[in-house]
């Protein structure tokens, strides 16, 4: 196969995603590594676990802040036909490393897909990423934004007191806190405000679940309500904690 232009011969920084990172749930998945991009540059992620690529392209779901990026995901069909074979007749072999390139750019309303296969020396060289979140940062797993209660009123406060009981039988159902680490940052005079859930403290999969059942409970839609959303690919977004002026963030209850 000829090598696409877009892919270079060397990555560094690449970005691992391992199975100690990602929890899963009803098919939906939490990549947990909190990242700081330059959301005009391009970067590259290798996936050693075992999530559907389809859910890397939802421009809702992996990074959003993201506007193209290569996802590297290794041939695991062809690794577990040689290995067959292999003991098959007895020997012991090891495969060349075989990988397929994604990449995935984002432009408006929809997403584009270029894909190489590579095998052997034709792969890029690869330098992992040890970078850490910055202490000015917080890494945020949840954002609800309310608009103006007025002029006009956004429907989202129609929904609003439903938080505080929602937030309340989870606690009491799943034995840990969510409320732990919680911000709110008010964005204008009319009431517009953000809500930030850093979770600090919980695994990977408590942080998924609540995520999943928040989700469902902030939908205006009661019909949507019962119907099972549409599986997907959660990640965690930094933001910068401001201290001072009227948009500081101050911790919640």
């Amino acid at each position: 196969m000829v090598r696409p232009d877009w892919l270079a011969q060397k990555y560094s920084q690449v970005t691992m995603i391992d199975n100690d990172h990602v929890a899963v749930l009803n098919g939906n998945y939490l990549v947990d590594i909190p990242l700081q991009f330059n959301t005009d540059s391009s970067y590259v992620f290798y996936l050693n676990a075992k999530i559907p690529v389809g859910l890397f392209k939802e421009s809702l779901g992996f990074y959003p802040e993201l506007k193209q990026f290569i996802l590297i995901v290794p041939d695991w069909k062809f690794y577990a036909e040689v290995s067959k074979m292999a003991a098959m007749k007895g020997m012991c072999v090891e495969p060349e490393t075989t990988n397929f390139y994604y990449f995935i750019r984002r432009e408006e309303d929809h997403v584009k897909v270029d894909r190489a296969r590579l095998g052997g020396l034709e792969n890029p060289l690869l330098d992992f990423d040890k970078s850490a979140v910055p202490d000015d940062m917080l890494t945020v797993y949840r954002k609800e934004s309310y608009g103006s209660v007025c002029c006009p009123r956004d429907p989202m406060w129609d929904i609003a007191d439903q938080d505080s009981s929602f937030i309340r039988g989870f606690e009491e159902k799943n034995k840990f806190k969510v409320t732990t680490g919680r911000y709110i940052q008010m964005q204008g005079k009319e009431g517009e405000n953000s809500i930030y859930y850093t979770l600090p403290g919980l695994t990977t999969l408590q942080r998924l679940q609540f995520l999943l059942e928040k989700r469902a409970q902030w939908s205006l839609n009661r019909a949507a309500k019962k119907m099972p959303p549409s599986p997907k690919l959660f990640t965690p977004q930094l933001f910068q904690l401001i201290t001072i002026g009227f948009n500081r963030f101050e911790k919640m209850l």
